[in-house]
């Protein structure tokens, strides 16, 4: 029987493999895909319009990197901002008809990309999966001195 600790010694290591599998598959999209910016954009897709501070709270980045994915986002016309009614120094981020459309487009690139990779995984290991991530994740929002952002906006989780 394995340990707690040579346990989470294991899974950490395997965390760390993941990132691997993040830019091979941002690495098999065509050229031009918003590769970095594609979980910002996923992210607006199913939760609306948010600030910039909001995206980098949920994302646990420095609100400076989330700026610099926001400007690539929006010189290419992936992104917009629109003015914060109640307080005219912040703006909140939307994908424009272009984002939305890129957004569907490479998702359903990188999701074609995992499923031909997990072809021999069965449904209920790639849902075990999922389900132990979501989990995990979970743990570590709890973790959070202060509770996921809210967006302005609340739309519905759009289909994977």
């Amino acid at each position: 029987m394995i340990s707690n600790d040579d346990g989470c010694g294991e899974l950490l290591v395997q965390l760390s493999a993941t990132s691997m599998v993040i830019k091979r598959i941002k690495g098999e999209l065509p050229p031009g895909s918003p590769g970095a910016g594609l979980s910002v954009m996923r992210t607006l897709s199913q939760c609306g319009e948010m600030r910039v501070s909001e995206l980098s709270e949920r994302f646990g980045t420095d609100q400076s990197v989330m700026s610099r994915h926001v400007a690539d986002l929006e010189e290419r016309g992936l992104v917009e901002r629109t003015p914060n009614p109640h307080d005219r120094r912040s703006s909140y981020l939307r994908l424009t008809p272009d984002g939305e459309q890129a957004a569907e487009e490479a998702f359903a690139l990188a999701r074609g990309v995992l499923a031909e990779t997990l072809h021999d995984w069965t449904g209920d290991e790639i849902a075990e999966l999922t389900r132990l991530l979501a989990r995990l994740r979970t743990s570590f929002d709890a973790r959070r001195p202060s509770a996921a952002p809210v967006s302005r906006t609340t739309v519905g989780a759009k289909g994977n």
